[in-house]
């Protein structure tokens, strides 16, 4: 039997339905007509191919970022570049017949600026070669933690929903400065992960290079922790659209869990995990790190100046770059041995 509610709901999708969705459809319909939309709908779905209809797709889902690119960030972007490559870049008083104006100008161009940087500033190698590190450590940690963490959250048990969730909450915290802030004050670490006595055991335990890359990722297991929402939940999202009857029919050939992992679950996950990767990478480096810092300190410095800053930018953005392609290239290879 119907109640008030749904008798109302009904009536109000009924209306939709035979009076409101024709008279939508009959505009649409004209508007695709004479702006010729519909002719190239047309040619769309029968003169090309699949991957070609799929190619169009995500163009057109990216045009937008493209056309924000182009308008507001290809000249800065441009404009960094030189300055990078500059000798000076900066407000200088000129002389403009009797009276003097203060101008931006950009004079030069050699490596100068990179010069600098690796020449004669140990402390800012230092810092680069610091975040370059914990930039290599920090992403394939996040992303393991982040595949153990929604293999278990894809299991159907119950309050599952709940578990979701609280691990999405760091997520959302994560949108503002909580986690500079953290990171800052050095809030970010476990003591009782990082004190002597675990140092000892580990140290004793494990050889020395090892023992370091496993304290040091002791020392960052918060971190990791709060990093690894977003990835949990587009590993979770993958996971989800893989056939249960794949796995079914593996069982029955006498597949093992460990040998259903590699040749089901991760070349399903590959395309997740570059996107992951990228994602990873991004965020790690563009927190509150020791380069971030001396970036913004020498934007304004009399010492160093824009272009210095612009120098060390592109340095990041280098990182960046380098552990992307590592880690995407080790995933390749992965990939192709599963295959």
């Amino acid at each position: 039997m119907k109640t008030p509610i749904s008798r109302f709901s009904w009536k109000v999708y009924d209306f939709y339905v035979n009076k409101i969705y024709p008279v939508i459809k009959k505009g649409l319909d004209f508007v695709f007509k004479y702006t010729g939309t519909a002719y190239l709908y047309r040619q769309y779905k029968t003169k090309l191919t699949v991957k070609a209809q799929k190619a169009i797709s995500g163009y057109c889902y990216i045009l937008p970022w493209l056309i924000g690119l182009v308008l507001f960030g290809l000249q800065p972007i441009i404009k960094s570049v030189r300055m990078a490559l500059s000798d000076f870049s900066g407000l200088k008083a000129i002389a403009i017949g009797d009276t003097a104006k203060t101008v931006f100008i950009i004079d030069g161009f050699s490596s100068m600026q990179f010069n600098q940087i690796f020449g004669k500033n140990p402390e800012h190698v230092e810092a680069i070669i610091t975040l370059f590190g914990n930039t290599m450590l920090v992403v394939p940690l996040v992303l393991v933690f982040s595949l153990l963490l929604a293999l278990l959250l894809n299991r159907k048990i119950k309050g599952i929903k709940i578990f979701r969730t609280i691990f999405f909450i760091p997520v959302i915290l994560l949108s503002g400065n909580l986690i500079n802030y953290l990171n800052r004050y050095d809030l970010l670490t476990v003591p009782i992960l990082t004190g002597n006595q675990v140092h000892n055991f580990i140290d004793f335990y494990l050889p020395g290079g090892f023992a370091g890359l496993i304290l040091q990722a002791f020392a960052k297991v918060v971190l990791i922790l709060w990093l690894g929402g977003v990835q949990t939940l587009i590993f979770l999202a993958g996971l989800q659209k893989v056939n249960r009857p794949i796995y079914e029919a593996a069982a029955i050939d006498g597949a093992s869990a460990w040998e259903m992992f590699w040749k089901i679950t991760f070349p399903a996950l590959f395309p997740l995990m570059m996107i992951n990767v990228i994602y990873t990478t991004v965020i790690y480096a563009n927190l509150d790190n020791p380069l971030s810092a001396i970036i913004e300190r020498t934007i304004a410095a009399p010492d160093y100046g824009r272009d210095y800053a612009s120098a060390l930018a592109w340095v990041l953005f280098g990182i960046e770059i380098f552990v992307i392609g590592f880690y995407l290239l080790l995933l390749k290879l992965a990939n192709k041995r599963y295959q």
